[in-house]
């Protein structure tokens, strides 16, 4: 008899939440580069505002009043390389389980640990710059401000881990 050469691969259950959670953390990655990545919160005893400005907005003004090394340039550029590898890292763990392509252990680990790194790295400037913002000031019990980190940065962190974990845990054989 001739075998076939064309063998379907089987997806089980554990495959399948696999496939989920890597979909899961593109799809978190791709939502925290589309939502405010900054926040300005002030606070006072006529009441509270805060304003959102995304990783892309103008930060011509505010930088011209920073005091650091950290430009928006950096953590943007660290921001779309990390959704790259976000990227490739959720499709190789979904085809990978489809049967439809192969990668040997070493190559699958370096690419997981860069692909976490890189999202660690994305908070982590993030909360660098907020932190080197002219507009923290604390008033006291009259009021505060604050220049912080918001939802993006931790999104995309969050996708480019879940991403990265996934594929460390998949078996790409």
């Amino acid at each position: 008899m001739a075998k076939s050469v064309n063998k379907a691969k089987k997806v089980g259950l554990l495959d399948l939440i696999k496939m989920v959670a890597a979909a899961v953390g593109l799809v978190l990655a791709v939502v925290g580069l589309c939502v405010p990545f900054f926040a300005q919160v002030t606070t006072s005893i006529v009441g509270d505002n805060t304003q959102t400005v995304g990783l892309f907005g103008d930060y011509e003004a505010l930088e011209a009043l920073m005091e650091g090394g950290i430009t928006i340039v950096v953590i943007q550029s660290i921001a779309i390389i990390s959704l790259i590898f976000t990227v490739f890292a959720s499709v190789l763990v979904i085809l990978g389980k489809l049967g439809i392509i192969r990668m040997g252990a070493i190559v699958k680990l370096i690419f997981a640990v860069v692909t976490v790194v890189l999202a660690v790295l994305v908070m982590s400037l993030a909360v660098a710059y907020a932190a080197q913002s002219p507009l923290n000031l604390d008033g006291g019990s009259l009021g505060s401000t604050s220049f912080v980190a918001a939802a993006g940065a931790y999104l995309m962190m969050a996708g480019g881990i879940v991403s990265g974990v996934t594929l460390v845990l998949s078996k790409l054989k």
